[in-house]
């Protein structure tokens, strides 16, 4: 109970309901002077941290541009090299046209590392497709495809050839176009 009047007390005294006004303009202006300091101290923090430039502790030296040079040198040469080696490599070129232009999965790069024969390849590379839409008209799934070399924007449905024949629509899901050209099947995502 004593708690309870002293927190009323306390409460009436910030608020200025108190009998003795006098006594509760002092504990707010207190507090209003305690507010205002503590938001100009959150402030100035605020605007240290944010023009803060870490102090520069290596000085360029004559030494220290030998070695940058050397090092970046030796960088710039490998990448030269790596470079080159990628540009001659027909493993990559096969492994790229298998996996229907996604180079960075795992999975299938392993498979045709197992299955390239040895010896000159033929690499088959579709016709650049992209994959706008697909729907159902009249009760069937089409496709809204641009394929590089025919009309743009075109409605292709299951067994629609393209490129002289040499590609074919082989399947048309909610999310995907599986495309057979050349006897190797491709998939398209939107």
């Amino acid at each position: 109970m004593a708690e309870e009047s002293a927190a009323k007390s306390a409460w009436s005294l910030i608020m200025g309901t108190a009998e003795n006004q006098s006594d509760g303009a002092q504990v707010r202006i207190l507090l209003l002077l305690l507010l205002l300091i503590g938001i100009g101290l959150s402030a100035y923090v605020i605007y240290v941290k944010q023009n803060y430039i870490p102090p520069i502790t290596q000085e360029a030296t004559p030494q220290t541009a030998i070695q940058d040079e050397r090092r970046l040198g030796t960088m710039i040469d490998n990448l030269k090299a790596a470079n080159s080696a990628r540009a001659h490599s027909m493993e990559i070129a096969t492994a790229i046209s298998s996996m229907a232009r996604y180079p960075f999965v795992a999975d299938v790069v392993a498979q045709t590392a197992e299955i390239t024969p040895i010896g000159p390849q033929v690499v088959i590379i579709p016709p650049y497709i992209r994959l706008r839409a697909t729907m159902t008209l009249e009760g069937k799934a089409v496709a809204l495809l641009d394929i590089e070399g025919e009309t743009s924007s075109r409605i292709y449905k299951v067994g629609d050839r393209f490129a002289e024949r040499k590609g074919r629509i082989s399947r048309i899901a909610p999310e995907k176009v599986t495309v057979v050209y050349e006897g190797k099947e491709f998939v398209y995502t939107p």
